[in-house]
Parts: C-alpha cells; sequence; structure tokens
C-alpha cells in the first residue's frame, strides 16, 4: 500500500509541472531545466534538516514553524533559482515561475515519500491530506519566488535585491500561515483551503502569461504599422495554427516553419522589450526577427499584410502561389 501512495504522491506535483509548462508553452525549452529542479529540490529536503533542527531548539517549535522553518526551506528550495531566471532560457517571469514550481515539486515528492514511509496506518488519510495540501504549498511558494526571481534578474542592482527578498518574504509568511493553521486548527479543511488558494493563484500567474506577452507583441507590432491580421498572426493569436496549416499547403512545410519561427521570435521580442530585459538582448532579438522576415520572402510577408482573415479565399492563394514562384525564379 505504502508503495501505491508513494507513486500517487510522486505523479501529483510532476503532472502539475507539466501541465503548467504546457499551459505557458514552454516545456520543450525548459524541459531539462525542470528536471534538475526537481532533483533539487529533493536534495533541498535534507540540507534543512539541521537548521530546522537548531531553530526548533534555539527559539521554541511555534516561531520556529512561523518564521524560522519557512524561511529555511523557501531559501533552500529556491537556490538554483538565483542563477537559472538570470539564463536566456528563462525568458521572463512566467518561466521563473515554472522552474519554481519544478523545485517545490521535488521538495514536496520526498518529504511526502519520508512521511509515508514512517507511517504505519492509514496511507490513504495521509495521502490525501499531503496532496491537497503541503504539497500544493510548497509548489506554490516556490511558485512565488521563481517568478519574483526572474521579474528581478535584469534589473538595477537596487530594484534586483529588493523585489527578490518581497518574493521570498512573501513566500515564507505564507508558508509561517500555513504552518500555524496546521498547528492549532483541528482537521485538515483549513490547510487544504489554503494548499487550494496558493496554487490556483500561482497557476493564474502562468495562464495570463501567454495573454499577456500576446498584447504586448500586438503593441509593438501596432506602434510599426502592422495590419490587424498581421498582429492576430505574429502575436500567436486564436486561430494561428489554422494560419500555419494553411500557409503550409500554398507554400510548404519550410516556409510554414519558417513562420512559426517568427511568430516565437516576435513572442520573444516583445516579451524582453516590456519585461525589463537590456539593451542588448533586445537589440539581438530584433535582428532576429528581421532576419526571419527576409527568410520569408516578400510573398510571405505580403499575405501577412494584404490578409483580413484567417480564411482567404481560393483566388487569394493562387496570386500568393504566383508570387511565391516569381521570387524563387528571380532569386535564381
Amino acid at each position: 500500500m505504502s508503495s501505491v501512495a508513494s507513486i500517487v504522491a510522486t505523479l501529483i506535483p510532476l503532472c502539475i509541472v507539466l501541465g503548467s509548462a504546457v499551459l505557458a508553452k514552454s516545456l520543450r525549452r525548459l524541459s531539462w531545466l525542470l528536471v534538475l529542479n526537481i532533483g533539487w529540490g529533493m536534495v533541498a529536503t535534507y540540507l534543512v534538516i539541521w537548521p530546522n533542527d537548531f531553530f526548533v531548539r534555539a527559539v521554541g517549535l511555534s516561531l520556529a514553524l512561523t518564521i524560522w522553518i519557512p524561511l529555511i526551506e523557501e531559501t533552500a528550495k529556491s537556490l538554483p533559482l538565483l542563477w537559472l531566471t538570470s539564463t536566456r532560457r528563462c525568458q521572463w517571469y512566467v518561466d521563473g515561475a515554472i522552474l519554481g514550481t519544478a523545485c517545490g515539486a521535488g521538495f514536496a515528492i520526498r518529504e511526502t515519500w519520508f512521511d509515508l514511509g514512517g507511517q504505519s496506518g492509514d496511507f490513504v488519510g495521509l495521502l490525501i491530506a499531503r496532496t491537497t495540501s503541503t504539497n500544493l504549498l510548497h509548489m506554490g511558494t516556490c511558485t512565488i519566488i521563481g517568478a519574483a526571481y526572474a521579474l528581478a534578474a535584469r534589473r538595477p542592482i537596487k530594484s534586483r535585491i529588493a523585489v527578490s527578498l518581497a518574493g521570498l518574504v512573501v513566500a515564507a509568511s505564507v508558508h509561517g500561515a500555513f504552518n500555524q493553521i496546521q498547528q492549532h486548527v483541528e482537521g485538515s479543511v483549513g490547510t487544504t483551503l489554503v494548499g487550494i488558494a496558493i496554487i490556483v493563484t500561482t497557476r493564474g500567474v502562468v495562464a495570463l502569461g501567454f495573454p499577456i506577452s500576446r498584447y504586448w507583441v500586438r503593441q509593438d507590432l501596432e506602434r510599426e504599422g502592422a495590419t490587424p491580421h498581421e498582429e492576430h498572426v505574429l502575436a500567436g493569436g486564436h486561430g494561428t495554427a489554422r494560419v500555419l496549416d494553411d500557409f503550409s499547403h500554398q507554400f510548404g512545410p519550410e516556409a510554414a516553419q519558417t513562420l512559426y519561427e517568427l511568430i516565437n521570435a516576435q513572442r520573444a521580442l516583445g516579451i524582453a522589450r516590456h519585461g525589463g530585459h537590456d539593451a542588448n538582448r533586445v537589440a539581438l532579438l530584433k535582428r532576429e526577427v528581421d532576419r526571419l522576415k527576409n527568410d520569408l520572402g516578400p510573398s510571405g510577408l505580403l499575405w501577412l499584410r494584404a490578409t483580413t482573415d484567417t480564411s482567404p479565399p481560393p483566388a487569394f492563394w493562387h496570386h500568393m502561389h504566383h508570387l511565391h514562384v516569381t521570387a524563387q525564379a528571380s532569386s535564381n
């Protein structure tokens, strides 16, 4: 029974991490970092044992659970995020939030294994209690820290320190409040509600990420004089997949792949411009966008500018195909 409970306790946090990355469309880009962060979260459970015991003896259980243990555990869980959120793979705060979720998931999984290993009675009761409260808390608080670190990574030093510390303090405060509820309120309803509330809130951060970045891209494109359809496609809005399919059918899979890369590059540029990235990063992405537009060719760019909806008439596609063939012939 304990082995089955351990498997379930492992799968639930992993599914939350996977679902978050899929929701933010960053699973492929962050995959190996997510694996490393889950592993680190497991390691961190060993690092906090001695400090936690020390503060329990030094200041008493209640004060330790309220202040010191949350601060120690949140700091230990999030250590890799200080570096990871400053890398190019972590483009903005949503990426930091997902990486933080992975760290918290690893910590939650290893802690649950430990608790289940020492349980001789009701495995199911303990499993439900942990997966609906403590596990969600660990992932949610570390999500807050990851988002804060990513927001701070490319800002001036004073802002970087202030935002990073603010994220850590908020996470530790939520953790401390949870521990107090768990210690003083009978039953598991209170802790379950806190756990669900924190994970729902932090998943909202991830869910809103793509619409926010899409809005930024459309703002940038509007300033550049783009047509509404061009804004829609390059921002990665609803119906873009259908546009890519139509484009592939008319101009071939290579051209469609270039358009797909242009959509992603345009989104990254929008995030960099609005998300606090430095000028060098913005300039690099702008060059990449210009290169992809050049690779797309005159027919592809004309299509982006001329279409007014995501389902142009057949005569339009015939005209576009003619332009594409003409452009290829002239280049040869």
